[in-house]
């Protein structure tokens, strides 16, 4: 069972940017399913005829307290293997009671404060059964030369495709799969996904079926040391916009990638002490926000030190901006002592 969340920024697919409405993603999933000569149907937790237009409203009207920019859906991916496939002989109806398994191991796999726990009724969602997948130029058959980019793989390939609304039926919390580990686990609710199969249809996963969790994976060390020669570019450009009392040592930081086996809150927030070096906000407690991918609220002293730094920033920029315009029309170096030596 392969379980996937799919980004949009890496995915290569337009139809899945999810910062406004899901129209183009349904349009993109419907069209789809009609080239592969199906009903462009939908299902969720309650009906397995849900028309695109009814989860169209649904999603895109559940984005109360989101911001702009933010993530209004998240799109998810089951792809059973042919052998999975031909375990339950690739029954749609059996495929649809799995997904509704999967997505409310889904809603429980949120970590909310008190403990409280979502079940699939707290979500907003839709899905839709796909009957084939298409060769990448990646795949060992299309370098072996034995199959071709974006023509369809042989066997059984249906699999399922899932939006999901970024906020909970009330509109209360914001779900994101892609977030802090502590609040989404996403390689323990992928794992699970994969035993829920089993579970379910009495299925003996082969190894190479199985879900293993990243950090068992063996690690490639030339790529690692490719990205902590990147984190250590990165460190010292930070350092040129800092105090000196605040530059960071690049050896520290590296440990604290490879603590965190290069995961998305080290680069989030390295991304973050970024953003402040270059608004001339302090970046004092720069380490603790990179090991632990939380800071604490500032003190009142901490807010009127990074008041006045913003403002000195600003000050040091104004003058730089003035003295750029003063050296534009101030007369080049040595003219006038030349003009006096003409004249003597």
């Amino acid at each position: 069972m392969y379980v996937k969340l799919i980004n949009p920024k890496t995915h290569g697919k337009a139809a899945y940017t999810n910062t406004g409405s899901c129209a183009q993603t349904l349009n993109y999933l419907q069209h789809e399913a009609v080239g592969e000569g199906q009903e462009a149907t939908f299902f969720n937790a309650d009906s397995d005829e849900l028309g695109a237009a009814q989860l169209l409203q649904r999603i895109d009207s559940n984005v109360k307290g989101l911001r702009a920019t933010e993530a209004k859906f998240y799109s998810l991916v089951l792809s059973p293997s042919e052998q999975e496939l031909a375990h339950i002989g690739n029954d749609p109806d059996k495929l649809k009671a799995y997904t509704r398994q999967v997505m409310g191991q889904y809603a429980q796999n949120f970590r909310l404060p008190g403990g409280r726990q979502l079940d699939s009724q707290n979500l907003v969602w839709g899905a839709i059964l796909h009957q084939d997948r298409t060769h990448r130029g990646t795949d060992p058959e299309v370098v072996a030369g034995t199959a071709k980019a974006g023509a369809k793989r042989a066997g059984l390939q249906t699999h399922v495709h899932i939006i999901v609304s970024a906020r909970d039926r009330e509109q209360k919390l914001t779900l994101n799969p892609g977030g802090r580990r502590q609040r989404f686990d996403l390689m323990r609710w992928q794992a699970a996904a994969g035993r829920q199969f089993e579970q379910q249809f009495g299925y003996e996963a082969q190894a190479h079926e199985k879900l293993r969790p990243q950090a068992a994976r063996p690690r490639d060390p030339a790529y690692d040391a490719g990205r902590l020669d990147k984190i250590a570019g990165r460190v010292a450009t930070i350092n040129q916009l800092v105090p000196r009392e605040q530059r960071l040592a690049p050896d520290q930081v590296q440990a604290i990638a490879q603590a965190r086996q290069f995961d998305k809150t080290f680069y989030r927030m390295l991304r973050r002490v970024e953003e402040r070096a270059r608004d001339g906000r302090p970046i004092d407690n720069a380490l603790q926000l990179l090991r632990t991918g939380r800071e604490q609220a500032p003190a009142p002293q901490r807010q009127a030190v990074t008041a006045l730094h913003a403002v000195q920033h600003l000050v040091r920029n104004a003058q730089a901006t003035r003295d750029e315009r003063t050296e534009q029309v101030a007369e080049k170096p040595g003219r006038r002592s030349a003009e006096l030596d003409i004249e003597m």
